[in-house]
């Protein structure tokens, strides 16, 4: 049974929901539609209990008739709560609620592809970019899937939205300085003025830093003193997993030459403290010493800003030579595509390199005299290689005499012609088919046989098959039919020592 109270003008009642739990709502004014509110609360908890109505429902009601802006506010707070960077809560329900109020959906059951993609129609409207755009469709993705993760929506509305192809409209593309370029903007710094709240020297240390680890902006303001290991082999600097991108601890390795310089200054920090005091726009701060440097901002080749730093350190790994794996690696990025297609630059100097150990395809250029295939004196290497194997001129399988060229293949028919014309005794073969001499193993060529200048298919290995078939039957006849096999095997194994 319900009960009541009165606060101010509005009655509030009291009643037992569908799991048990003592529920207490807000009624109106009139005391009446009050208690029809608590009735109609009343018989609904009881179908609950008694399995009439599904609870998920019910969620699924109460959740469509509050605003959306309540549940984006909840979408913060559970972002807060999951832990990770300070900003990306914030700037990730920022941007959902930006697409939301652009498609005009106020509610859970508007959530639909074709006003999102209106929505995304108006930025692209107003001069963003491809990639600005797909940083919109993941928040609200994010945001719809939380939804319905949370039972507050029984699907993902927009589990489709697709992201668009950044190349195709990338606005900001970055170029890596040159070393003789990264050298003059740290001397500039070094010798400059308080910029941004940071001294010369702090802004050349982080400068070289990001060089030398490829680390982000905001990654460089989580360091203390403390997150370094200067006596490891090899030196690190680690990152905390709340403050990188991937939400992965960073543990990068650093070069001994940059170790030794950091290591006198961070023994005058104080050890809990962040050692770099990291303005907001640091693409502000870069182009200050870089005008100081007398080095452009912006080439053809693209922007020089801050995050362009990290660009530096991915190409210098690249251009060390150093594996595919072993650059993603320390990049720290989900796939090798993403390190050498976009953040790895090549300089002039390795694509004239690259291009200047192409070989020169020009038939009626110099060409350089080729060696014999199997010897250097124009004679076959051994009594044991095939007719096939060219062995005098030039090595492309013709023979130069007399300025007359005379192809292998004819050399090899007369061969075969002169050694079917041989008896027994002439190819130094007995009466048992051993051989009295250092044999001489050859094939018989056909002149039908398409191979060219290799064997026929059939004789590929070293040993002729007529050869195995004389063994065979020497051994056969001298030893019992118990012992066949035996014998093949003494068969094979003596012909392979011959051959």
């Amino acid at each position: 049974m319900a009960s009541f109270r009165k606060i101010g003008k509005n009655w509030f009642y009291r009643f037992t929901d569908g799991s048990g739990k003592q529920r207490e709502r807000k009624g109106c004014t009139d005391r009446r539609e009050t208690e029809s509110m608590a009735a109609a609360a009343e018989a609904e908890a009881s179908n609950i209990r008694h399995g009439y109505i599904d609870p998920k429902a019910r969620n699924y009601r109460d959740h469509e008739s509050k605003p959306l802006a309540d549940h984006l506010a909840d979408f913060r707070s559970a972002l807060i709560d999951k832990g990770g960077r300070r900003k990306h809560p914030l700037v990730t329900s920022n941007k959902a609620a930006k697409v939301l109020r652009l498609a005009g959906i106020r509610r859970i059951s508007e959530l639909s592809m074709s006003r999102a993609q209106g929505a995304l129609a108006k930025l692209r409207g107003e001069g963003l970019g491809a990639e600005t755009i797909n940083h919109h469709v993941r928040a609200v993705k994010a945001f719809s899937r939380w939804l319905w993760k949370d039972g507050r929506a029984r699907e993902h509305h927009l589990a489709h939205l697709a992201t668009s192809n950044p190349e195709a409209d990338r606005r900001h593309r970055r170029r890596a300085l040159t070393t003789e370029e990264a050298e003059s903007l740290i001397r500039a710094a070094e010798h400059g003025p308080v910029a941004k709240g940071m001294t010369g020297p702090e802004r050349a240390r982080c400068y070289e830093l990001a060089m030398g680890t490829g680390f982000r902006a905001s990654e460089l303001a989580s360091l203390t003193p403390a997150r370094f290991d200067l006596s490891a082999n090899p030196p690190t600097a680690t990152v905390p997993a709340a403050y990188t991108k991937n939400g992965k601890e960073a543990v990068q390795p650093l070069s001994p030459a940059l170790a030794a310089r950091l290591a006198p200054w961070l023994a005058t920090l104080p050890a809990g403290l962040p050692i770099f005091s990291m303005p907001d726009r640091t693409a502000e701060m870069i182009r200050i010493d870089l005008k100081a440097a007398g080095l452009p901002y912006e080439t053809a080749s693209g922007l020089a800003d801050f995050h362009s730093l990290r660009g530096i350190y991915i190409s210098n790994l690249v251009a060390s030579g150093a594996s595919v794996k072993v650059c993603q690696t320390l990049a720290r990025h989900s796939t090798p595509s993403l390190t050498i297609g976009l953040y790895a630059k090549a300089s002039l100097h390795d694509i004239n390199g690259a291009v200047g150990a192409l070989p020169d395809l020009n038939p009626s250029g110099p060409r350089p005299e080729a060696m014999a295939a199997t010897g250097t004196d124009g004679r076959r290497a051994s009594k044991r290689l095939s007719h096939s194997f060219p062995f005098g001129g030039d090595g492309s399988g013709r023979i130069m005499t007399d300025g007359v060229v005379k192809e292998v293949e004819s050399v090899q028919a007369t061969s075969a012609r002169d050694e079917g014309r041989k008896s027994l005794s002439e190819r130094d073969l007995d009466t048992h088919s051993r051989v009295q001499s250092d044999p001489v193993i050859e094939y018989r060529r056909w002149d039908s046989n398409p191979h060219g200048g290799s064997p026929p298919g059939d004789f590929k290995s070293p040993v002729p098959a007529a050869w195995l078939v004389l063994c065979w039957h020497r051994y056969s006849a001298e030893s019992p039919i118990n012992n066949g096999f035996p014998a093949l095997l003494r068969c094979i194994l003596h012909s392979v020592v011959l051959g």
